[in-house]
């Protein structure tokens, strides 16, 4: 797997050609994070049935990404499975401009999750391996897409308050149409090499079963999913109680990308550094910080100090996401590696943070704000667990 010197530089034509499938997914992301929300209500759906489609689609990474990702390890590829799922994604999609109800809403979302949902990790997965194979920075490619988030959630914002939401679902197929052209772009990627050894394990231990049998690797899972889970009421309701609270939507995309433009410092700058302490003495870290963001966002709005919160991401998302990956390309195999970056996004970005996005809406109907201080439990959970985890993490070191 990547050494630590590979996974922070941004050269080589392949570069370039990753970066321009980070960049047009993360247009896709940057108008649905801010504004979808406030699309679906604009056409009538309830909070709680807006929680639901937002939500929802995180379970489908449970199921869909984890059998997608052994495939494309037992194959030696992604790139054809990235090109399938994303022409799926864009067709379903089409689905939202034919109907209106609710019900037909739902069908459509959970058809065009399952592709897109699985996508997300083939491209981590891509990236990381092209990072090892070309001598590139990781960090940097993925900060590709985090730039083209703040840049179009920012200029959406603008657009959405002169121009109005006519045309929001024309601009979001665009994206993903944009996306499958750039993987068509990519270059075929070669088999990994795998040694006499290697063959015979792979033979006798399937990939899941030498993940899910790892105490230390669970109970990683537990640790960012706690995390993750933070972020649920935000992702679903950020952006319609910001509007309830008299903010209007260029600040509201401000808001979102001023968070992404932290994750990018992180993202370019902070890899090296977070690399010289230990995974989960850096998760706690986040924990304490992220209870603080959530208590902000409970008590103001406060424009100031909404911003000072929204920094935070960086480090609550940016930085929990570089140590996942990092403890991924250091631990895990590179037979398995596509299955545990899906099983990374499948539990602590889909089954975990699903679980509170699903619960958002209600939760949001009855406490309005105050269901942030839920948010900033789930972080300081982290700070109870993160000890336990090194003590298993010690154990398996100390027995092997």
């Amino acid at each position: 797997m990547p050494t630590d010197n590979h996974i922070n530089g941004f050269r080589k034509p392949i570069a370039y050609q990753v970066g321009g499938v980070y960049g047009g997914v993360f247009l896709y992301i940057g108008i649905i994070m801010p504004f979808w929300a406030l699309w679906l209500a604009k056409v009538g759906m309830t909070p709680g049935e807006i929680s639901f489609l937002i939500g929802f689609p995180s379970f489908l990474k449970v199921m869909s990404s984890p059998f997608i990702a052994q495939l494309c390890d037992k194959w030696g590829m992604v790139r054809r499975p990235m090109l399938a799922l994303m022409a799926i994604a864009a067709l379903s999609f089409c689905g939202y401009f034919v109907f209106s109800s609710f019900w037909a809403y739902a069908v459509v979302t959970i058809i065009f999750a399952a592709a897109f949902t699985g996508f997300l990790p083939l491209l981590e997965s891509f990236a990381v391996r092209a990072a090892d194979r070309y001598d590139l920075q990781y960090g940097r490619l993925r900060a590709v897409g985090s730039i083209v988030f703040v840049l179009t959630s920012v200029a959406f914002g603008y657009y959405l308050d002169y121009f109005g939401y006519d045309h929001f679902l024309y601009f979001c197929l665009g994206a993903l149409v944009t996306t499958f052209f750039a993987v068509v772009l990519l270059p075929k990627e070669q088999k990994p090499k795998v040694t006499a050894t290697e063959e015979e394990d792979a033979d006798h231990e399937p990939a899941l079963r030498f993940l899910l049998t790892s105490r230390e690797f669970i109970m990683f899972l537990v640790v960012l999913s706690l995390i993750q889970m933070s972020h649920g009421l935000v992702y679903v309701m950020g952006s319609l109680h910001w509007e309830r609270q008299g903010i209007n939507n260029q600040t509201i995309g401000l808001l979102w990308s001023l968070g992404v433009v932290a994750e990018i410092v992180v993202f370019i700058f902070c890899g090296s550094f977070i690399r010289r302490f230990r995974p989960m003495y850096v998760l706690a870290t986040i924990g304490v910080l992220g209870a603080v963001r959530w208590g902000v966002l409970a008590m103001t709005a406060s424009v100031p100090l909404l911003a000072l919160a929204q920094t935070m991401h960086g480090l609550t998302y940016g930085a929990a996401h570089l140590v996942a990956m990092y403890y991924l390309s250091s631990r895990v195999p590179d037979r398995y590696f596509t299955t545990a970056q899906s099983l990374y996004s499948s539990v602590p970005l889909g089954l975990a943070q699903g679980s509170v996005m699903l619960l958002a809406g209600p939760l949001y109907a009855r406490f309005e704000g105050q269901g942030y201080y839920v948010m900033a439990f789930f972080c300081l959970s982290v700070l109870f667990i993160a000890r336990f985890v090194r003590r298993v993490a010690k154990d398996g070191s100390e027995s092997n």
